[in-house]
């Protein structure tokens, strides 16, 4: 029954984890990527399964902390 439970909570986090936040912060670094190497990455299409979609993802997580901690009074403007 442990290995039952083990199995659905990490198809879950994986459902959740890969699915959404994945595509959520793929879609934030997007435009970013997009503006920085002038347009010429990410070459491949989402869901693609390249390495440059997890490096778009970072960035998106990278911008979204970026935001959250000037929202937050982090940088002292």
């Amino acid at each position: 029954m442990d290995q039952i439970l083990a199995l659905v909570g990490r198809l879950l986090v994986d459902v959740i984890g890969d699915f959404f936040l994945g595509t959520f912060f793929y879609w934030v670094g997007w435009p970013w990527v997009k503006l920085f190497t002038l347009g010429r990455y990410p070459r491949h299409g989402w869901r693609s399964g390249h390495s440059e979609e997890r490096w778009v993802q970072c960035v998106g997580l990278a911008v979204l902390a970026l935001v959250l901690m000037a929202a937050l009074g982090q940088f002292g403007f």
